[in-house]
């Protein structure tokens, strides 16, 4: 079991960790939040069955969380420990069936009893749940493939609708006389992890207990079927047909249950109403669209309906400019290159201020941030050390994105995700850059032996399969200057010791060091030197 501790006083949070024996109650996991708000989040991400909170608390207090906690999840147990004496915090903890209301300073004994309560409490009626589940699963048995395939056909082969439809009918599954309804898609989270473990890990263990309670439910009211999608692991579509317009009720019935039996709350996504069989693929794709462009930072919303076709245009459904990552790309660049942890930190953080500030995220939108976000880690390494990045890439440990679809958002875990995987880039850039020196030695080497030959920097970059950015960039730092410069610093090197010669024309010392005429030679060569070539000669004729 997991308790989770709510207050604002860091000390009083400790005190609280310190007298409550949490192993004999069966608890292994206790967090800790500052504040209201802070829970909510917690609460949806490690889902405690046990809540210790204070009532005066910034951003939510006490009560907010206890009308939440009711309302969302209320199967977890709650104890109230305030330094309030206040009659109506008591009732309103009556009210919302906590478990006691404690008042401070902390008494050890008071406080263990109350989680003691609050345990067996759960348990009970965990036990009722499970007995619930138990006999939901046994009194229906699996709705047949063939009808499932059969409803599935409806939206993913138009060709052979008419045939499925008549079938379909003839075998009872579809009221002949239905001529108005619209879909509802229940999106399943696969990484729901607890979710999965509460069924042995076995994925259509949870599909059909799922089907089985949205059939119970529609059946009662004689107000649509379930089925499953069987072109995705993901979707279970109802297609409502009594009061089609009515359909927000009847969703919440069912998240209802789904509380209840799962502690959980299932998204749909709603697609229009329609009247005929062959709208039923739009109206589809309208509820998947509804799902997709869901605000993940509105927590406690769960039925999402289809607005008109996301255009091309990078804007939320208000019409307001949603944040793209071109506004942070040149931050994240300087960040990735510089080579340090706490800038890349930071500059990941700016742009998770910058998402929140906008007031929109979509399963949609982290979806075209990732692919942007990779494309730019490929482009810089591409930039920084040219065609070595492909193997450089193909190195570095691939994770896995957070699920853009997870049924509990984590804004956390996209941060972290980003961070982790430009730290690693960073760092194998890094690396690949620390053994520049080595690279630098094999460059002047090579301009040494070939001074007198055409030399650019493409042709330099192309022999030691590197950007031309990158090794401009990387011999500027270790020498202090360009390569042209010091290409042509070698060159006059060697044209002095050729200029000691008498009998050495002009033309022929700046043919042999590289430079196309005479003419050319010579003004390099004052600009460098001071003098001219000839000058130079008389000075050291002897």
């Amino acid at each position: 079991m997991k308790a989770l501790i709510v207050d604002d006083e860091k000390p009083v949070r400790k005190s609280i960790r310190l007298i409550v024996d949490w192993e004999a109650y069966g608890i292994c996991q206790v967090d800790e939040a500052t504040n209201g708000l802070e829970a909510m989040q917690v609460i949806q991400q490690e889902q405690p069955q046990i809540v210790l909170m204070d009532i005066h608390m910034p951003l939510k207090n006490g009560l907010d969380l206890m009308e939440w906690l009711h309302t969302t999840v209320p199967d977890t147990k709650f104890i109230v420990i305030s330094g309030h004496n206040d009659f109506e915090f008591m009732r309103n903890t009556i009210w919302y069936s906590g478990i006691d209301y404690i008042l401070k300073p902390i008494d050890e004994k008071m406080v263990n009893i109350a989680v003691q309560k609050a345990v067996a409490a759960w348990k009970e009626e965990q036990q009722e749940r499970t007995a619930l589940l138990s006999k939901d699963v046994s009194v229906n048995e699996y709705r047949p493939v063939y009808s499932e395939k059969l409803l599935t056909s409806l939206i993913e082969d138009p060709r052979s609708q008419t045939q499925a439809l008549r079938r379909l009918r003839d075998l009872a599954v579809l009221p002949e006389q239905i001529t108005t309804f619209r879909p509802a898609l229940l999106q399943i989270d696969d990484s729901d992890q607890a979710l999965s473990a509460k069924f042995g890990q076995e994925k259509e263990l949870l599909v059909f207990t799922l089907l089985n309670i949205c059939n119970e439910l529609l059946r009662e009211r004689e107000a649509g079927i379930a089925f499953k999608h069987w072109g995705t692991q993901q979707i279970i579509v109802l297609l409502l047909w009594r009061h089609p317009d009515a359909y927000t009720t009847l969703l919440q019935e069912i998240n209802q249950v789904f509380a209840q039996i799962l502690q959980r709350n299932m998204h749909f996504g709603v697609g229009p109403i329609i009247h005929d069989y062959v709208e039923l693929p739009a109206a589809y794709e309208a509820g998947m669209r509804a799902l997709r462009s869901r605000n993940l930072l509105l927590l406690g919303q769960h039925i999402h309906v289809a607005s008109a076709p996301v255009s091309s245009t990078a804007t939320n459904d208000e019409g307001q400019e949603l944040v793209r990552f071109g506004e942070v790309e040149e931050h994240w660049k300087t960040a990735l290159l510089s080579g340090q942890s706490d800038v890349i930190e930071q500059a990941v953080s700016k742009w998770m201020v910058r998402l929140q500030q906008n007031g929109q995220i979509t399963p949609r939108h982290l979806e075209q941030w990732n692919r942007d976000i990779e494309r730019f880690q490929t482009r810089i390494a591409y930039d920084t050390i040219g065609s070595a990045a492909g193997e450089l890439l193909a190195a570095i440990p691939k994770t896995s994105a957070p699920n853009p679809d997870k049924d509990i958002f984590s804004l956390t875990d996209w941060k972290a995700y980003w961070q982790q995987s430009l730290l690693r880039l960073s760092a194998s850039l890094l690396s690949t850059q620390t053994s520049g020196q080595n690279l630098m030695n094999d460059v002047i080497a090579h301009m040494q032996q070939n001074y007198n030959q055409d030399l650019s920097l493409y042709d330099i970059a192309k022999r030691f399969f590197v950007s031309r950015e990158y090794i401009s960039r990387k011999f500027k730092q270790t020498y202090g200057t360009n390569m042209s410069d010091y290409l042509t610093k070698i060159r006059i090197d060697h044209a002095k010791q050729l200029l000691r010669n008498p009998q050495m024309k002009l033309a022929a010392i700046a043919e042999m060091v590289g430079f196309k005429n005479e003419k050319y030679f010579s003004q390099v060569f004052k600009k460098q030197e001071g003098i001219s070539p000839g000058e130079f000669r008389k000075q050291h004729k002897k």
